[in-house]
């Protein structure tokens, strides 16, 4: 019986892993006949080794020894492959993402008085964890509110901050921060009644019997603020920004939509000197632009007040400086929409500028519901902002006065001034750039476009100036500084300009011309050729003196 459970196992153990039972075979094999080998061997020739002219038979002893050696290689091998079917999990098995706890390191301790002086060691650090944890949370939605206040003029963040506080939900659980993090900053307003589904009926009370004779229908009351709101939300606004928030839409919202309270107003306005309590991170950059103002306020859906629509009106030191901050702003995948002097819609949001008026209108979703709400308010908006009879009258004075002048010597708008820019190669990306127009602080008030041609891509621009002298002033001043930043500079000559320099520097190259009161050409190219082409006839096609516009400083 034991011969035959031997052969039993035996079997098994093959037909389990043959792979490892067979090397095992091989090994003890080896072992096995290793000394046979040697046996065999050590009594032929083979043994003998040449000791100059002689041929010698080794010592005994060395032949046992070289057997012995050769006799490990199989033992070791067989050795481990029998350790390796089994071992002691406690002292062999490892896990590097697993973390000992005390009680798994207990054989480190002399007793168990030690051992649990370890664990309240090991509960403190934990609680002092947790702590700096709930600590850092907190902190980390106070940023988060900031961060709030700060992504409502950006489409993007506003539409995908309302998810990050949200996940953020999970993370206050873990810890034990009760409480979401709210997403407005407001005590709640007293609760509205529901609205009726119908106009109600007023019934007159009739003698018994008598037919009821019904009234005529009450009309329901338009959504959003009464007259009598909006004019006390604007009379406590401070005097300038009075107009602009007059332009907030309040009276008779769309259906469904209802203007919410930031603390205990409708309407919030600031100046220059404050605006960074609204948009703190990028105040400064509307500062750069002049501006003088601007009014707030938010709508929300009924019943629904985690998604909002933003409304920012920024007035600016004059049109120029309120396109050339709506156009440092605009993205390159925005959608073309005929709204103000010019507009775009982005992510459900809606953007758009009119004189000196920048107006942003931010949705935190994109859904075509809150886009059409959107494209109403912007249009209200717009209609305010339209210029007034006076400015008409100026405007149509200024253009019967210009009618028999050169085109050089008529009053300048910014639309004419960009069609001065050639309108090839490519040409995309108008903007105006009011200050440190290409790292350099004496280049303002500059009117440029983007061109490509080829794998190549520059920056056509143009800078009128009062006159020549002071075109030339500045010409100078630009060759001085790339001189001093080690740049090659090169003279050329071109027909129509006064002057046309080539300037190389870190694989970057500026064409600048001087023509008259303006300075032009092409900077920031990545090839000289079709950079050098542009500006050459942009110098030839441009006036001999170009029109100006006056800005605010």
């Amino acid at each position: 019986m034991n011969q035959i459970g031997w052969a039993a196992s035996l079997r098994d153990y093959f037909w389990n892993d043959p792979l490892t039972a067979s090397a095992l075979t091989a090994a003890l094999i080896a072992f096995a006949t290793t000394p046979l080998a040697f046996a065999v061997l050590g009594r032929s020739e083979w043994f003998k080794s040449r000791r100059g002219r002689v041929m010698r038979r080794p010592e005994w002893s060395s032949i046992v020894v070289g057997m012995m050696l050769v006799m490990g290689i199989p033992a070791i091998f067989a050795a481990l492959v029998v350790k390796s079917q089994s071992f002691d999990k406690n002292r062999y098995e490892f896990d590097p993402n697993k973390t000992w706890s005390v009680l798994e390191q207990g054989r480190g301790f002399a007793s168990v008085q030690e051992a649990d002086k370890a664990v309240k060691v090991e509960m403190g650090r934990l609680a002092e964890e947790r702590k700096n944890l709930v600590d850092n949370v907190k902190k980390l939605d106070d940023a988060m509110l900031k961060l709030r206040s700060v992504a409502g003029t950006s489409p993007a963040v506003a539409q995908t901050l309302p998810n990050v506080l949200q996940r953020l939900a999970g993370l206050r659980k873990s810890v034990g921060v009760d409480g979401p993090q709210q997403l407005m900053d407001f005590t709640a307003p007293p609760a509205d009644l529901p609205a009726p589904s119908s106009p109600p009926m007023i019934v007159a009370t009739a003698p018994l019997g008598a037919n009821p004779t019904p009234l005529a229908p009450v009309a329901p009351l338009a959504a959003g603020l009464t007259e009598a709101q909006v004019n006390a939300e604007v009379a406590v606004a401070p005097e300038p920004q009075r107009p602009i928030a007059a332009m907030l839409p309040l009276l008779g919202l769309p259906t469904g939509w209802v203007a919410a309270k930031s603390g205990d107003k409708y309407v919030e306005t600031f100046n220059a000197e404050n605006l960074f309590e609204k948009i703190d991170g990028r105040a400064e950059s509307f500062v750069d632009f002049k501006v003088k103002g601007m009014a707030y306020t938010y709508y929300h859906p009924e019943g629904d007040d985690t998604n909002e629509v933003q409304l920012y009106i920024f007035e600016l030191g004059d049109t120029l400086k309120a396109l050339g901050k709506y156009g440092t702003e605009k993205p390159d995948e925005a959608k073309p929409l005929a709204m103000g002097a010019e507009g775009y819609t982005s992510a459900g949001s809606l953007l758009f500028y009119s004189g000196p008026y920048y107006t942003q209108i931010v949705s935190t979703k994109d859904d075509p519901k809150f886009a059409a709400f959107a494209l109403e308010i912007a249009r209200r908006i717009a209609d305010k902002q339209k210029p007034s009879a006076a400015t008409l009258a100026a405007a149509s004075a200024m253009k019967t006065e210009n009618a028999g002048k050169p085109a050089a010597d008529q009053a300048a708008t910014p639309e004419g001034l960009f069609a001065l820019l050639p309108e090839g190669p490519k040409k995309a990306a108008p903007n105006y750039v009011p200050a440190d127009v290409f790292g350099y602080s004496f280049l303002s008030d500059v009117f440029l476009a983007e061109y490509t041609e080829g794998k190549a891509t520059w920056k056509g621009f143009l800078r009128p100036y009062a006159s020549p002298d002071e075109a030339k002033g500045i010409f100078e001043k630009y060759l001085a500084s790339v001189k001093q930043d080690g740049a090659e500079i090169k003279e050329v000559e071109a027909e129509g300009a006064d002057k046309m320099v080539v300037a190389s520097n870190i694989g970057l190259v500026d064409v600048i011309f001087l023509k008259g009161n303006a300075l032009g050409g092409a900077a920031g190219s990545t090839d000289e050729k079709p950079a050098e082409a542009f500006a050459r006839a942009f110098a030839k096609t441009l006036p001999a003196r170009s029109p100006v516009i006056a800005t605010s400083k």
